[in-house]
């Protein structure tokens, strides 16, 4: 088995664990569950999406990465 290290800001991680509770989860149960869901979906369970906001020189960067990842993502479903 093997640990993961993961940093949140302060009020995402109290929100988080707020609502963890409220279902009865934890954030082992939380991350186990996604990455499951990621390896059975061969994807990532939910929609990303670029930003709206007007584009700089960082966000072309940061979009033109993520075609790549995408194109990848979507080559390797093809192949299995």
């Amino acid at each position: 088995m093997k640990t993961i290290s993961i940093r949140l800001e302060d009020a995402i991680y109290d929100e988080l664990s707020e609502m963890l509770a409220a279902m009865g989860q934890t954030k082992q149960t939380f991350y186990e569950t996604f990455t499951r869901t990621a390896l059975r979906e061969r994807s990532i369970p939910f929609i990303i999406s670029a930003p709206t906001h007007k584009k700089t020189e960082t966000d072309t960067e940061k979009l033109e990465a993520f075609k790549r990842l995408e194109e990848s993502r979507k080559r390797f479903s093809k192949e299995t």
